[in-house]
């Protein structure tokens, strides 16, 4: 493929990625949605550890995150009774809320596109899906020092 065409790719997904941002703000960033929505659909994995490998943000974010959310008073750390280095962590009734207003203001777009695009969008998506799949193999495979 030429680089003039890759450009051309690469400059459309960005014009796609801007018309998927929110169209107002939210109290929470679309990070801290995303860590409420992992607590939320997977609440065994409750860890800031596991917490950044369910979500493929590194430790440093995460724990930025979790300390915004636990000052706007959507989580609360129980101190973990066979380990007292850790802790486990919890939504409260506050970050569900804020975790549903947030998400709507996220997904009005993709709704919005969903809509007036409907098959184009859904087969974009499932090859979205598919290319995340293999980004997320190959990360496993590259060695963080290979240049590509």
């Amino acid at each position: 493929m030429e680089w003039t065409d890759m450009i051309h790719y690469q400059q459309q997904m960005q014009k796609i990625m801007r018309s998927l941002l929110p169209v107002r703000k939210a109290t929470l960033t679309v990070s801290e949605c995303e860590i409420l929505a992992h607590l939320y659909l997977k609440p065994e994995q409750n860890t800031p550890i596991l917490l950044s490998q369910g979500t493929g943000m590194k430790k440093e974010a995460v724990s930025r995150c979790l300390k915004t959310l636990y000052e706007k008073g959507c989580i609360c750390k129980q101190r973990n009774e066979t380990d007292e280095r850790s802790y486990q962590l919890f939504m409260t009734e506050i970050g569900l809320a804020e975790l549903k207003k947030g998400y709507e203001s996220i997904l009005q777009p993709f709704y919005d596109l969903w809509r007036s695009s409907g098959k184009d969008f859904e087969m974009f998506m499932q090859y979205a899906d598919k290319l995340a799949a293999h980004i997320e193999k190959e990360k496993g495979n590259l060695c963080e020092d290979e240049v590509l």
